[in-house]
């Protein structure tokens, strides 16, 4: 895949489709998490909440990995790895970005009242990767 084959890969609109992130522990340990994502050409952003384990751990160190993958063949997939931000807070950039996220996952019509229903999510995971490698039929 190309530059603008991981793009297109990375934004249809599949509710399956959940990035990966790994992390680190304090002890040096991998950890992953699933999550909803958006990639905006350059960074991946993720919404969240500063209390999850995964965001202190990103505090603590921001290198990360992010791989996204189709879950039926002939599978593809796109692999990331750099340092992320957290951003936290009630300004209308944030509010956009959750948006822009939730759309992705979930019908037009229930974006709303679905953000709503989180109102203690007030964090942006900005992921910005160094590399990207993409993979497809398996290799």
């Amino acid at each position: 895949m190309d530059d603008r084959d991981v793009q297109a890969f990375l934004d249809r609109q599949d509710p399956g489709l959940l990035g990966v992130l790994g992390t680190t522990t304090p002890d040096g340990a991998p950890r992953v998490v699933p999550l909803w994502f958006r990639y905006d050409g350059t960074a991946v952003h993720v919404w969240t909440t500063e209390t999850r384990h995964w965001v202190r751990h990103i505090k603590r160190d921001p290198r990360f990995a992010f791989s996204v993958q189709e879950a039926a063949p002939p599978y593809a997939g796109v692999i990331m790895h750099g340092h992320a931000e957290v951003t936290t807070g009630d300004d209308d950039e944030i509010s956009e970005e959750i948006r822009r996220i939730t759309r992705r996952y979930i019908p037009a019509a229930e974006v709303e009242p679905y953000i709503a229903s989180w109102p203690q999510l007030r964090t942006i995971v900005t992921l910005r990767p160094d590399r990207v490698k993409a993979w497809s039929r398996g290799y």
